[in-house]
């Protein structure tokens, strides 16, 4: 079987961010890049999908069976995002219940409009998740969903089984912990730190100083912006939904996640058009970034 780090396409590359289920929007954004609805570029141009594939609306069956038909087609490549290897791991998280065909609750109890999977759908879902790498590399060129970290990827070029290595460094780091004076936060900290899965789909972490409330939750961690750090080839990530306030990577890193995951709530909010999170792509060597809604900028 083949590693879990792969070589990524050569020529010019359009490397699109976490989609979150959005198909119209992932639909508008590849057209909007010149490809036509096989995924075909008059100038040989390929895709590159950062994963987060699915998530708790609209469409997340119709996103995963376009970029399986890229994929399959050898018009595209994609990496594996924390949301898709939460279905592989069978985390029943709620922003994947429509993976197990459950409606989703909102805050205010309002049923999410979304397609639920049936055990057709779930086959096909699981077929494409596993054959799916952790990054892809070129000699100028990275791209993975959260973190690049050289010891980790180092683990899982020797790899094959995303399930299999998840679970082997969860057991050994279980093993690690008798007799040492670890809370539950810190054992969280070092699930999600010392796993090379964990590490790579949704990156390094550290103990909060306050309470951090998101998503209707209370943690006590916050992430680490590792791309401060980071030197090497050129590293495209996803993952972190980085407002355009903030910056958005280094020089040798770009974050592509625009947000387009947290577009329910504008649509919950009322809204039906101008969404301000939208799926991004960043175009490759040209490091343009193209939106959903047409809009070109400089990126990276």
């Amino acid at each position: 079987m083949p590693s879990l780090i792969q070589t990524l396409f050569d020529g010019p590359l359009d490397i699109i961010g976490d989609v979150h289920a959005e198909i119209d929007a992932l639909r508008s954004l590849i057209q909007h890049l010149g490809y036509d609805q096989q995924g075909r570029h008059p100038k040989g141009r390929r895709l590159v999908f950062v994963g987060d594939l699915t998530d708790r609306r609209p469409d997340s069956p119709a996103v995963v069976d376009l970029v399986a038909s890229l994929i399959e087609a050898g018009r595209a490549q994609c990496v594996l995002g924390n949301h898709d290897l939460n279905i592989l791991l069978d985390h029943r998280k709620p922003e994947n219940k429509w993976f197990w065909g459950e409606e989703f609750l909102d805050a205010n109890g309002h049923i999410a409009s979304q397609v639920l999977a049936d055990s057709a759908i779930q086959q096909r879902v699981l077929a494409l998740f596993r054959t799916l790498p952790i990054a892809l590399e070129r000699d100028d060129l990275r791209v993975i969903h959260a973190c690049w970290n050289d010891e980790m990827i180092g683990m899982a070029k020797e790899a094959s089984d995303v399930v299999g290595l998840y679970s082997q460094h969860h057991e050994l780091i279980e093993q690690s912990f008798p007799g040492l004076d670890l809370d539950e936060i810190d054992r969280g900290l070092e699930h999600q730190n010392r796993n090379a899965v964990k590490r790579l789909t949704s990156g390094p972490e550290e103990r909060s100083d306050v309470p951090i409330h998101s998503g209707g939750k209370v943690r006590n961690e916050r992430r680490v912006h590792w791309w401060n750090d980071y030197a090497g080839q050129f590293c495209v990530f996803g993952h972190y939904s980085i407002l355009d306030s903030e910056p958005r990577g280094s020089g040798s890193a770009f974050c592509v996640d625009y947000g387009v995951g947290q577009r329910w709530k504008e649509r919950r909010a009322g809204k039906t058009s101008g969404f301000a999170h939208r799926l991004g792509a960043v175009r490759f060597p040209e490091r343009r970034v193209v939106f959903d809604d047409g809009e070109v900028r400089k990126g990276g």
